[in-house]
């Protein structure tokens, strides 16, 4: 698994280093202190997994600011090839702040003041494909029992099937590659199909969940916890992006 780390508070990058070595010993990381240099790794290196602090300078020795790790995390999603998961770090905003992120492309928002506890349930779910956000962010909330740091490094858990949501096959392809944060564009791209049928298969999985739309998908599987595995390991990541056998 390759990891790229943005933040310019070495601290932070140390504390989450550790933690990912925890859950993905022979995890390979990469780190930046500004979105310059990290835009250049997240084009020029396959990546599974992004943390990005959304406060960041242009430049190291340049001011941070909130929109310069918006534009980064939307410059990255716009890349040609498939987005990496983001998952975006910070203080903690409002509900309205973390929509518009998510909307942008991230995975997942998690505030720097979160527990250990909880950064490692968010790392271990961005690793097996699922979205953690804090219960202040959603009404439909986290839940309420904190699993413990021995659970979450001995037992996580299992990724969720096609079968185990009752949708095809396609339509989980679709659902991962959509999670992961690829505009529908990019999903047809990825799975080689027409970008009209990508959007219904969007619109069946918004019924089938019912929601409106990727916030809300996003806002059911951070509740349950279930994991899609997007990067869980390198085969389930080479089956998302290849064209399923099924008809388009």
């Amino acid at each position: 698994m390759r990891v790229l780390l943005i933040d310019d508070h070495s601290l932070v990058c140390a504390g989450i280093r550790n933690l990912i070595l925890q859950v993905h010993k022979e995890a390979e990381i990469f780190e930046a202190a500004d979105a310059k240099e990290g835009f250049q790794l997240a084009r020029d290196e396959k990546l599974d997994l992004i943390f990005l602090d959304l406060k960041l300078p242009q430049e190291v020795g340049g001011a941070s600011s909130g929109e310069v790790g918006l534009n980064l995390l939307k410059a990255v999603c716009d890349l040609e090839k498939s987005a990496p998961v983001i998952v975006m770090t910070g203080e903690f905003l409002s509900k309205g702040a973390v929509e518009r992120i998510l909307r942008a492309g991230a995975v997942s928002f998690v505030p720097k003041t979160s527990s250990l506890e909880v950064m490692l349930e968010a790392i271990q779910r961005a690793i097996g494909g699922g979205v953690w956000l804090p219960s202040e962010m959603t009404e439909i909330g986290q839940s309420i029992d904190q699993p413990s740091i021995d659970s979450l490094l001995s037992d996580p858990p299992r990724p969720i099937t096609a079968a185990d949501l009752d949708i095809t096959e396609r339509e989980f392809d679709v659902l991962r590659l959509a999670m992961q944060g690829n505009a529908p564009w990019k999903v047809a791209k990825i799975l080689e199909i027409n970008p009209t049928n990508t959007r219904r298969y969007l619109s069946k999985l918004y019924n089938q969940f019912g929601v409106i739309d990727l916030y809300g998908l996003q806002c059911h599987f951070a509740k349950t916890g279930q994991l899609l595995g997007i990067i869980s390991s390198s085969s389930s990541r080479t089956r998302a992006e290849r064209p399923a056998k099924t008809a388009s």
